[in-house]
């Protein structure tokens, strides 16, 4: 199994294709939904609010840029939602609202995590082309170094050396973090 290209996703979903959303939902939903209920401890309300971010990116298609990181616009998305979600709550339930509370809860964590994705998503555009596939194939899509050098039709060894090198790569860029 391929790691799909998120790039040409973008552009179908652009153009309105919907098996094009259909896969994006399928790879990024479990990251959303798990950011979302971290973030607000209610296993129901984070799946509603996760449809609701990918219906809000959907509708969104026609702003979208195929160069620029559809997930860190996804978690911002769902930060938005998540925060908006926690004040609703807050004032539905006449506790007091603590902007510092929710700030600290969400803001910083979220803006950290945003610009590291968005970092992460750059760098790996930095990577060579062999050792970003094999990088995405290993972390993004799970599969085992034998089964990227099965799928790939290159030697274990050339696995393990461009998952090396990627990493060695990565660690020089966003070495920041």
């Amino acid at each position: 199994m391929n790691a799909p290209d998120t790039g040409q996703l973008i552009k179908g979903i652009i153009e309105g294709d919907l098996s094009a959303f259909e896969e994006f939902f399928i790879v990024f939903q479990p990251q959303i939904f798990r950011f979302l209920y971290y973030h607000i401890k209610e296993k129901e309300a984070a799946e509603d609010l996760t449809q609701e971010v990918f219906i809000k990116f959907w509708e969104a298609r026609n702003r979208l840029d195929p160069d620029i990181s559809p997930v860190a616009y996804l978690f911002r998305i769902a930060r938005n939602l998540g925060y908006s979600y926690v004040t609703d709550k807050k004032t539905s339930s006449n506790e007091p609202i603590d902007p510092d509370k929710i700030r600290q809860n969400f803001s910083e964590e979220q803006i950290n995590l945003r610009f590291l994705l968005s970092d992460l998503e750059n760098a790996l555009q930095k990577l060579p082309p062999r050792c970003r596939e094999v990088f995405l194939l290993s972390r993004v899509q799970g599969m085992r170094y034998k089964e990227i050098a099965e799928t790939l039709d290159i030697s274990l060894q050339t696995v393990k050396n461009q998952m090396n090198k990627a990493l060695s790569i990565l660690r020089k860029i966003l070495s920041s973090y």
